[in-house]
């Protein structure tokens, strides 16, 4: 397992899963990987993990796609969301780490986000302060009002907890984390730009759209 080395601290650390296999895009791009996808001079991915790390330290799940961030794996591999998290937890909280036991960092909250989103760092801030009225969880709430559990963020202990107290984590979703039981979870509304993942070509279109300003760029957003 990488070790999440010390970097920009904001009190908080994100979580980027990457390990899915992306079937979707590649079925209707001739087999192309949707995170390596172009969008505005880089990838989808790094377009996410550029936005990101100037401010929190970041830990990729999935394969080593050369991004310049630890990497660790889900177990078993194509474990499922839930799974990534889990493996993503582990490597903040493992003994050598610098948020390691005992250090400022070890219960700083943990943020969730999937690495077809190149927009999702924005709503990292929200997620964050939507934690310090005391809850154990945040999530992102689209226009339509569907939750949005790649776009969350956790209190250390909750999460560690709700994955203690399960039997299994491979095949489960992540809203095992937002349905525990007495879970004090607080919704944080989030734009189109924001929650957009890319699974599709159409997805990818638009997220250049936005980028560039084009159309589309306006979306139906709420904030």
């Amino acid at each position: 397992m990488q070790v999440v080395p010390a970097g920009p601290r904001a009190g908080a650390a994100v979580v980027v899963l990457a390990g899915g296999g992306g079937t979707r895009f590649a079925a209707r791009a001739a087999g192309a990987d949707k995170l390596a996808a172009p969008l505005g001079g880089t990838g989808v991915l790094e377009h996410l993990l550029a936005q990101l790390r100037p401010r929190w330290p970041v830990v990729l799940v999935g394969p080593d796609r050369g991004a310049g961030v630890p990497v660790v794996r889900e177990d078993p591999p194509g474990g499922g969301p839930l799974a990534g998290f889990a493996a993503g937890l582990a490597a903040l909280d493992a003994p050598d780490a610098p948020d390691a036991p005992g250090t400022a960092g070890w219960e700083a909250p943990v943020v969730l986000l999937g690495g077809d989103q190149p927009f999702a760092a924005a709503a990292v801030p929200r997620l964050l302060a939507a934690l310090a009225g005391g809850a154990d969880a945040a999530v992102g709430v689209d226009g339509g009002g569907r939750r949005q559990p790649l776009l969350s963020a956790y209190r250390r202990a909750h999460a560690r907890s709700v994955l203690a107290g399960l039997p299994a984590v491979t095949g489960r979703p992540v809203r095992e984390l937002l349905a525990a039981p007495g879970a004090r979870v607080v919704e944080v509304p989030v734009s189109d730009r924001e929650h957009l993942d890319v699974d599709v070509p159409e997805d990818l279109a638009r997220a250049r759209a936005l980028l560039g300003g084009g159309p589309g760029a306006g979306g139906a957003a709420r904030t």
